[in-house]
C-alpha cells in the first residue's frame, strides 16, 4: 500500500493559514513538490483528497474503472455552493448535476495534474479552492486537458448541502445518491459535516451491517489490533478515576462502593473524589475510610476534597483540576464517573480500556426512556439533536463501536490526549453548568473522536429529582423515581430466583405458610434505623386498644408499631406489594390474585422491657406478610409465630425473609415472648 499511497505535509508545520477563511495554497505547494516524479506519465492515474473527512466506498480497480468511462483527463469533485468568490458564478459552466468546484477530491492522469498543478505559482497562504477554480474556469485549458466537475457524483460526494441525497445502502446495498442516480465511491465531509460523515464511518465501509442478525452486526468489534489485552495485568495502564458529586443523589453508597470494587489493580488505580454537597460530606467520608483505611485494597493514591475546598470553585474549573490531575499522576486512562451513574459491572475500567480510544464511553440510559449519556448529533449551537440512528442505538436495536457527537456522566479518556492539551471543560461560550456541552465542543473542534459502546450491559442513568431531604434514609422514598436502582438496594438478592419456582418448591415450614426472600438487608437496617432516628419515641402511644390512627379508633389486639402511613410511606410499601410480593403470591395461593389493597402495613417492635408477646388472633386481610428485620439469637432470643391450629411455630427466619400466610378463619396464631433484646417485624394485612 505504501507504493500507492502517500500522506502529504504528515510532521509538517502548516503554512497554509487559517482554514476557516480562504487559505490552503500550501496543499498544492506539496502536491506539486509530489507530482514531480510522475509529471510525464501520461497512463498513470493519480488520486487526491482531502485526508481526515473522506471515506472509501469502493476499491481502487472499481473507482478506476469508473474514472475512465467518464472520458475526462482529470476531474475534480462537485458541491452546490460557490466558495469562496461568488463574483465567478457567471463564469461556471452548466453541467448536470452540481456544478460548483470542490477542491476536495480529484483524480486524473499524472502528466494532466502536473500541468494543472502549474498552471500558476501560488502563495502558500493563497486559497487552494479558488486557484483550482480558475484553473477550471479557463476554457481554453479545461478543453485541452479534458477537465470536468463530477456534478453527479458518480465517483465523488460532497456531504455539505447534500447529506439528504444518501441513501446509507445497508447490507448488499451501496450507498446511494437517489437523486442522481450513482452510486458514489468516495465520501467527503466537507464544511460542517464532519458529524454526518463520522455516522457513515460507523457503518461503511465494511463496519457495521443493521440487516445482518436481530441486532446487526459489527465486523471491526473482534479486531484485536489497536485495542489493549486488559487479561495481561502487566500491560494494565495507570488509570485515575475521578467521582464528581455535585448535586444531592439517591443511592450515593452504591455508587462509591461500586465504584470501588471495579476489577482493576490497586496499585495502579488512583481515586480523587470531588464532592460539593455538604449534605453527603460525612457518609462520603465514612464510605472512603470503609474502603480506603480500613479496606483490603492498597491504591496507588487517593484523595478527598469535601465541600469546603470545591463549592467554591467553577464545574468547569473543579472537571477540568480532576483531568489536568491525570497528567501530573502520569496517567495512561482518565476516569470522569458523576454521581448519576448505576454501574452494575465489575469490570467497566477494563472494558472500556480495552478499546483504546481517544474518549469513550458505554451507554447509559435511563431505565424505561431514551435519556442517555450519548448524543449522535448536535446542533449548531453545541446541544441535542436526534441523530437518525439515535432509537436504533439508545434501545440497543443496533450493538456496536459508534463515533458519536457527545458523550458524558461515565467518560475514559486516554492520557496522551490530555498531556497534548487537545482538551478542555473550559469554554467560555457555555455557562458553567453546561461544562460537559463545553468539553464535547472543544473535542469536536480539535478533531478529537468520542466514541460510544453498546455491545455490553454496564449500569444505567438515575433520575435526579424528587429526592427528599428531610429524613434520615431518603432513598427509601425512591421506589417511584428510581425504581430499578430501589430494586438493587432494597429487594433481595435472591428474589428473582423464586419467581421461577412452581408451589412445591416454596418452603413451606407450616401448612400454608409460605417462606421466601423479600427484602434486602440494607432495608431492614434503614427501615428501623429511620423509625429509631424519628425525633422522640415514635413507637411511644401505641400498643393500646384505643388508636386513633384507626379509622374506627379501637385496635382489639394492639402492638407496639409504627404504621407506614405515619411516616407517609403507605404508598411506597403498596407498590412493593403489587410488584414484588403479587408474584409469588400467585404462584403459592392459586386461583386468587392480590387487588392491590392492604390498609394496615406497620413495623412491630417486640423488647424486653416492653411488649413482649402477642396473644392469639386472626388478622384483618385475605393474605398476611410477615418480614423478619433482624436476626433471632443474636438480636433476641426468644420469639416466633406459632400457628395455633396447625401446631406449627416458625422462629428462626432471616433478615428480609417472609411469611406469607392467610389471615382470617384458617391461621389462628401468636407471637410467641422474647426473653431478650428487640425484634422487629414488617406485617402488612393484604386485601383486607
Amino acid at each position: 500500500m505504501d507504493k500507492y499511497l502517500q500522506t502529504l505535509g504528515m510532521n509538517e508545520k502548516w503554512l497554509g493559514g487559517d482554514m476557516n477563511y480562504p487559505g490552503g495554497g500550501f496543499k498544492v505547494n506539496l502536491l506539486k513538490k509530489a507530482m514531480e516524479p510522475y509529471k510525464d506519465e501520461e497512463q498513470t492515474i493519480v488520486m487526491f483528497t482531502d485526508s481526515y473527512d473522506v471515506i472509501f466506498l469502493a476499491d481502487r480497480e472499481e473507482i478506476v474503472d469508473n474514472f475512465k468511462s467518464t472520458g475526462a483527463n482529470f476531474l475534480i469533485s462537485a458541491e452546490n455552493f460557490l466558495w469562496p468568490d461568488q463574483s465567478l458564478e457567471s463564469q461556471y459552466p452548466d453541467i448536470k448535476g452540481k456544478k460548483y468546484l470542490c477542491s476536495g477530491m480529484m483524480m486524473g492522469y499524472a502528466s494532466t495534474f502536473w500541468a494543472i498543478l502549474n498552471y500558476k505559482e501560488i502563495e502558500n497562504t493563497f486559497d487552494d479552492q479558488l486557484f483550482y477554480t480558475h484553473v477550471y474556469l479557463d476554457p481554453a485549458f479545461r478543453e485541452k486537458h479534458k477537465i470536468q466537475l463530477d456534478g453527479t457524483s458518480k465517483i465523488f460526494h460532497n456531504l455539505h448541502g447534500a447529506e439528504r441525497e444518501i441513501d446509507f445502502g445497508f447490507g448488499s446495498k451501496r450507498v446511494t445518491n437517489w437523486e442522481q442516480g450513482t452510486l458514489p465511491q468516495v465520501l467527503h465531509g466537507n464544511g460542517p459535516t464532519k458529524i454526518s460523515l463520522n455516522r457513515f464511518g460507523n457503518y461503511h465501509p465494511h463496519v457495521f451491517d443493521p440487516t445482518n442478525g436481530y441486532k446487526g452486526k459489527c465486523m471491526i468489534c473482534d479486531e484485536k489490533e489497536g485495542t489493549i489485552d486488559v487479561e495481561d495485568t502487566e500491560k494494565l495502564p495507570t488509570i485515575l478515576t475521578a467521582m464528581f458529586i455535585t448535586e444531592r443523589t439517591p443511592f450515593l453508597d452504591y455508587f462509591i462502593n461500586k465504584t470501588f470494587s471495579q476489577n482493576y489493580p490497586p496499585e495502579k488505580w488512583h481515586i480523587r473524589i470531588y464532592n460539593r454537597v455538604w449534605d453527603h460530606a460525612d457518609h462520603i467520608q465514612e464510605l472512603a475510610n470503609y474502603h480506603v483505611a480500613n479496606g483490603d485494597k492498597k491504591f496507588a493514591s487517593f484523595k478527598l476534597m469535601q465541600p469546603k475546598e470545591t463549592i467554591s470553585k467553577k464545574l468547569p474549573d473543579l472537571y477540568q483540576e480532576g483531568m489536568m490531575t491525570c497528567t501530573e499522576l502520569d496517567c495512561g486512562f482518565y476516569f470522569v464517573m458523576d454521581s448519576v451513574i448505576t454501574l452494575t459491572d465489575d469490570n467497566v475500567l477494563k472494558d472500556l480500556i480495552h478499546w483504546n480510544k481517544s474518549v469513550i464511553t458505554t451507554q447509559l440510559t435511563q431505565p424505561g426512556q431514551y435519556w442517555s449519556n450519548f448524543w449522535g448529533d448536535v446542533s449548531k449551537d453545541g446541544f441535542y439533536k436526534r441523530a437518525p440512528d439515535y432509537f436504533n442505538l439508545v434501545k440497543k436495536e443496533r450493538l456496536g463501536l459508534w463515533n458519536v457527537a457527545f458523550v458524558n456522566h461515565l467518560v475514559a479518556i486516554r492520557g496522551d490526549l490530555i498531556k497534548q492539551q487537545k482538551l478542555s471543560y473550559v469554554n467560555t461560550k457555555y455557562d458553567d453548568s453546561n461544562y460537559d456541552i463545553g468539553f464535547n465542543h472543544n473535542a469536536r473542534k480539535n478533531n478529537v473522536f468520542l466514541y460510544m459502546v453498546n455491545l455490553k450491559e454496564h449500569g444505567h442513568l438515575k433520575r435526579m429529582e424528587n429526592l427528599t431531604t428531610h429524613r434520615t434514609h431518603n432513598d427509601l422514598w425512591q421506589i417511584f423515581t428510581n425504581t430499578l436502582d430501589w430494586k438493587m438496594n432494597y429487594i433481595h438478592p435472591s428474589y428473582d430466583e423464586y419467581l421461577t419456582k412452581k408451589r412445591p418448591q416454596f418452603p413451606q415450614p407450616c401448612p400454608d405458610v409460605y417462606h421466601f426472600p423479600l427484602l434486602s438487608k440494607k432495608f431492614s437496617w434503614h427501615i428501623i434505623h429511620e423509625l429509631e432516628s424519628i425525633p422522640g419515641d415514635i413507637f411511644a402511644g401505641s400498643g393500646q386498644n384505643d388508636d386513633k390512627r384507626l379509622q374506627g379508633g379501637y385496635e382489639n389486639v394492639p402492638t407496639v408499631d409504627v404504621h407506614f402511613t405515619q411516616i407517609n410511606f403507605q404508598q411506597e410499601w403498596i407498590k412493593v406489594l403489587r410488584d414484588y410480593v403479587a408474584p409469588i403470591q400467585r404462584r403459592v395461593f392459586e386461583g386468587y390474585s392480590f387487588h392491590g389493597n392492604a390498609l394496615l402495613s406497620f413495623v412491630v417492635k417486640y423488647h424486653e422491657k416492653g411488649q413482649r408477646e402477642l396473644r392469639p388472633h386472626h388478622d384483618h386481610s385475605t393474605f398476611t406478610t410477615n418480614t423478619a428485620l433482624n436476626r433471632q439469637g443474636i438480636d433476641y432470643d426468644g420469639g416466633g409465630s406459632y400457628f395455633i391450629r396447625q401446631n406449627c411455630l416458625v422462629r428462626d427466619v432471616d433478615i428480609g425473609w417472609t411469611l406469607m400466610h392467610p389471615g382470617r378463619l384458617t391461621h389462628y396464631h401468636e407471637g410467641k415472648e422474647i426473653t431478650r433484646g428487640t425484634r422487629y417485624i414488617l406485617v402488612s394485612f393484604n386485601d383486607p
